[in-house]
């Protein structure tokens, strides 16, 4: 124990560092190749898997800080709003701050802290510690991180993950030394529609596949009035989860597919896949792309001219915040479907807005809006059992039950999921007043789960 109050006297607030970590590459710098690594928001399959961390680079969270330590470093204010009794709870945030996954672990860090600074990094009469690990988005890399963390550190739960097969990774272990799991994004649907594979450990804030896709399919058919669709995905697990979702839930509402085109992930040149998109006879072409083959499908779309003779329709990430200016013009009208827009107007969300852009210069997208869920669940679940988290039985249910307001309206989760329920948002891009463009909200649905698709 006395390494570990060294620790804390010496890691505050502006210094946020893990074991043999250094947060990569600022978020600017990283774009590019974080916009390729966009699509492990979604889980299965990538084009590449890194084994191990890339080497160290710059800093990339304001004022993080490289400390030397013999064990992951605890991140706590650094002026408590009050004098917490008992051992601190400890929180250990698993998420990939090297390679292409940078952003994504990045930016739901960032939503996370936030919330922890608003309540001064205190819960349930008791001090939180944040212990930050790299899992370069590898399985292999992030059991063994998990493992060094419970074991090592003596975490009270984990948080984080964004890649599938991380999640997918932990989850016997989590469930065999009863560790609370909150994933903050990896979206592998069969984790909690799968009751095989559903642990009362686990917990999801952000979706499953098909979660915020499916919706759209009744509301391009109704009210849109679309009534024959192409669907296009890039050739993966996730892809082929995303599309099907929407496919199922059109046809259901009376339309029809005509044609289903899957290009291979990283595509450079869509021109061939255009080309045979151009000789459907169709009302609306819908899409799943992120990160950099978003940028390209979309650009491309446009100039081929595709834009004028069929709407796009798809996927929120196909126009995420964090490439939406790369897009331009050619995104523009686009109509996609999401669990979040900066763009939503509730008091609840312009704070979480303001707030985010005043700390870090820039609107949060999904990730970083998931990791302000993944911090405010735990605080109101630790809230809700005067801080014993030791007490497991107590500490589950407290999960279980938690509900509050926040930026997009109720939260709740499923019960027999253990999935977040949440509202699905139809988005078009347009030029806001300032001349940004933005996702600005057509309509919505709310009580959204994962078992109603």
């Amino acid at each position: 124990m006395s390494e570990k109050r060294e620790l804390l006297s010496s890691t505050v607030l502006g210094a946020r560092c893990s074991r043999r970590l250094l947060l990569r590459g600022a978020f600017a710098a990283a774009l590019a190749p974080s916009l390729g690594a966009l699509l492990a928001a979604c889980g299965g399959e990538t084009a590449s898997t890194p084994t191990a961390p890339a080497p160290a680079t710059s800093p990339t969270l304001p004022a993080a800080t490289p400390t030397p330590a013999a064990a992951a470093s605890p991140t706590v204010a650094a002026t408590p709003t009050g004098q917490a009794g008992g051992e601190p709870v400890r929180i250990g945030l698993l998420l990939p701050y090297s390679g292409v996954y940078t952003a994504l672990g990045e930016n739901i860090t960032r939503g996370l802290e936030l919330y922890l600074e608003e309540i001064g990094y205190q819960a349930g009469g008791r001090t939180i510690e944040v212990y930050k690990e790299d899992d370069a988005a590898n399985p292999e890399v992030g059991l063994t991180k998990a493992r060094q963390l419970v074991e090592r550190d003596g975490v009270h739960l984990l948080a984080g993950i964004v890649h599938s097969g991380v999640a997918t990774a932990l989850r016997d272990f989590v469930d065999s030394q009863q560790i609370p799991l909150i994933i903050a994004n990896a979206g592998a649907a069969a984790l909690t529609r799968d009751p095989a594979q559903r642990s009362p450990y686990i917990f999801r804030v952000s979706f499953a596949n098909g979660q915020y896709e499916w919706p759209l399919g009744p509301y391009a058919h109704d009210s849109l009035g679309y009534a024959r669709v192409a669907v296009t995905a890039p050739d993966y697990s996730a892809g082929h989860e995303k599309a099907n979702a929407f496919k199922a839930a059109f046809q259901k509402a009376g339309g029809q597919i005509v044609d289903e085109v899957y290009p291979p992930l990283d595509t450079a040149d869509f021109g061939p896949f255009l080309q045979r998109l151009q000789q459907a006879q169709v009302d609306a072409v819908w899409a799943f792309f992120a990160g950099a083959d978003a940028v390209r499908f979309v650009q491309q779309y446009n100039d081929f001219g595709l834009k004028d003779q069929f709407p796009l329709i798809g996927a929120g990430d196909l126009v995420d915040e964090a490439y939406l200016e790369q897009q331009g013009e050619a995104a523009l009208d686009a109509v996609t479907s999401l669990h979040y827009t900066p763009q939503y107007d509730s008091p609840e969300n312009q704070a979480f807005v303001e707030a985010f852009r005043g700390k870090h210069g820039q609107v949060p997208n999904q990730f970083a809006y998931q990791g302000y869920l993944c911090a405010r669940v735990i605080a109101e679940a630790l809230d809700a059992v005067e801080g014993q988290v030791e007490e497991r039985e107590a500490f589950l249910s407290a999960l279980k039950q938690v509900q509050f307001t926040g930026p997009t309206g109720q939260f709740r989760f499923h019960p027999e999921t253990q999935n977040v329920v949440f509202t699905v948002f139809f988005r078009r891009v347009e030029r806001l007043d300032d001349g940004s463009l933005g996702n600005v909200v057509l309509d919505k649905v709310e009580g959204i789960d994962d078992l109603s698709f």
